[in-house]
């Protein structure tokens, strides 16, 4: 995240004309507030005004970590801002913000090293990095025995994460079994066998029989299939969509077999 953009928007709006008339040159140069000394000045007032007291950073921790959001929030002024319209712009960036001092403080500091304060709020926090950040926390998280934050990241992956998958990893319970059948979160590996009762494959393909026949002899014929987010697929028929994440499925002698006779009763009635 940068707050690149919302300094220079301030700068905009902040800055002031100097008044002189066109061509005529400055009698002095203009001064600007620094807003690194003005970080020095404010830092504890920032840190209670955020509700950050309670992750207890050493002051010079939490001013690297604000400092790039705390610039952008003074932005280039003249005058003196007071601490309250600054932290009253810090606040206002809501959500961002806070998934910015997460990431930061990943930076900063490492997982076995954090309070559980610290880790906690990272947790909370992490937001769009779920997608990169799930596996190392979720590891944290159980070598702290903390059940409640694997519950949240749970539900925080399998609503939000862009590499969600159809399938439940039965060992960590995030939707998180890649095509190669791998668990993105814990590394759990799936058998083809379990993945095919996690999905409930061959209740799916007997209505399947009935509903679309002509997928589904393809698929016996053929003896293997795609599955996805709109559930079995025949090879010639599937079309997985940008970033979707579906499974090869390969049907065993066996199963072909029983869906083979499952289609001749069919046919008879």
């Amino acid at each position: 995240m940068t707050f690149k953009v919302a300094r220079k928007k301030r700068e905009e709006e902040e800055e002031e004309s100097s008044g002189e008339e066109a061509g005529a040159k400055k009698s002095k140069k203009e001064k600007y507030v620094d807003p690194e000394k003005l970080l020095e000045e404010y830092l504890e007032e920032v840190k209670l005004g955020l509700n950050l007291s309670y992750l207890n950073l050493d002051r010079d921790v939490f001013r690297d970590i604000i400092k790039e959001p705390f610039i952008a929030a003074v932005g280039q002024v003249k005058t003196k801002p007071k601490v309250r319209t600054i932290v009253n712009r810090l606040n206002a960036s809501g959500d961002a913000l806070l998934e910015y001092i997460a990431a930061k403080l990943l930076q900063t500091i490492s997982l076995s090293k954090m309070s559980d304060e610290q880790f906690e709020f990272v947790v909370y926090h992490v937001g769009k990095l779920v997608n990169e950040l799930a596996a190392t926390l979720y590891a944290e998280a159980k070598r702290r025995n903390r059940p409640d934050l694997i519950d949240f990241m749970r539900s925080l992956w399998n609503q939000s994460s862009s590499l969600r998958s159809p399938v439940t990893c039965p060992k960590c319970g995030f939707r998180a079994i890649m095509p190669d059948l791998s668990c993105k979160v814990c590394g759990y590996v799936m058998q083809m066998r379990e993945l095919k009762d996690n999905l409930h494959l061959m209740e799916q393909l007997k209505d399947m029989a009935s509903t679309n026949p002509e997928e589904f002899k393809e698929i016996v014929s053929s003896g293997y299939l795609f599955y996805g987010s709109l559930g079995p697929s025949a090879p010639s028929r599937f079309k997985a969509e940008s970033g979707e994440i579906y499974y090869e499925v390969i049907l065993t002698a066996q199963e072909k077999d029983q869906l083979r006779k499952l289609y001749s009763s069919l046919q008879q009635r």
